[in-house]
């Protein structure tokens, strides 16, 4: 398989120090230090800044530093950032072609897609504003329905009103799902070159399965060191905690 281009984001958002920071890291990264960078890309991230950027770009060099696992964490925690970036998602998909582990997906229905894409549109605070522009706007037509002299205008008021009351609710769940869909993300990548799931919490369960690292996990439940995860098709099972990191 080609080897596709990974471009570099310029970094425009934080402070001067991340900038200065994500400059070096971009400047070891051209250089195929590929340690350094991710060393640097780390550091930016640890003082609070996770932009689609620098996960972008602590992807890529994980990627070029063969660290197949965690390329693929950042990535998808870049892709949940901005779940439309095509480059965010070509890279994912060539690096997703990698994984030894080739798990069956059960399709979602039709209609949760298309809310997810719907989701998906715009950033939790965009959906937000565009519900409080709504809102204002149903005011104003419920104050030209109340007040206005004529028939025509009344009803042309109540009703605009009523189907923009609609969409202005819409709108508000549209951003709390987006928001929910970071906060709440319960999806995890197996980080590990290799690892047994267990049938229960310990090292004397039996080994159900192997999974090898790069392949995205549901967690469901946790006891201490152990974490209950589940596949796309379904399986279950234990493994240690140490195995995998949250998206």
């Amino acid at each position: 398989m080609a080897l596709l281009c990974l471009p570099l984001f310029s970094f425009v958002n934080g402070m001067d120090r991340a900038d200065s920071l994500f400059a070096l890291a971009n400047k070891y990264y051209q250089a195929n230090a590929f340690d350094q960078a991710i060393e640097i890309y780390q550091q930016i991230i640890e003082t609070g800044i996770q932009t689609p950027e620098v996960l972008y770009n602590l992807g890529n060099a994980y990627y070029k530093d063969k660290n197949l696992g965690h390329a693929i964490l950042y990535y998808e925690k870049a892709k949940l950032r901005d779940p439309n970036d095509d480059d965010i998602n070509q890279n994912l998909a060539i690096a997703n072609a990698r994984i030894v582990d080739k798990i069956d997906i059960i399709p979602d229905f039709f209609i949760k897609r298309w809310l997810i894409r719907l989701v998906n549109l715009l950033p939790s605070n965009t959906w937000a504003i565009l519900s409080l522009v709504l809102f204002m706007v149903v005011l104003a037509l419920f104050l030209l329905y109340f007040f206005s002299g004529t028939r025509l205008l009344k009803r042309i008021g109540f009703f605009s009103a009523v189907a923009l009351l609609l969409l202005a609710i819409m709108a508000f769940w549209c951003s709390l799902r987006r928001a929910e869909t970071i906060s709440g993300n319960n999806a995890a990548i197996v980080v590990q070159p290799s690892v047994a799931i267990k049938s229960s919490p310990d090292e004397e369960g039996n080994n159900v399965f192997m999974l090898h690292e790069g392949t995205r996990v549901m967690v469901i439940d946790s006891i201490e060191n152990w974490v209950n995860i589940k596949l796309t098709d379904g399986n279950k099972g234990w493994v240690e905690r140490n195995a995998i990191e949250p998206i």
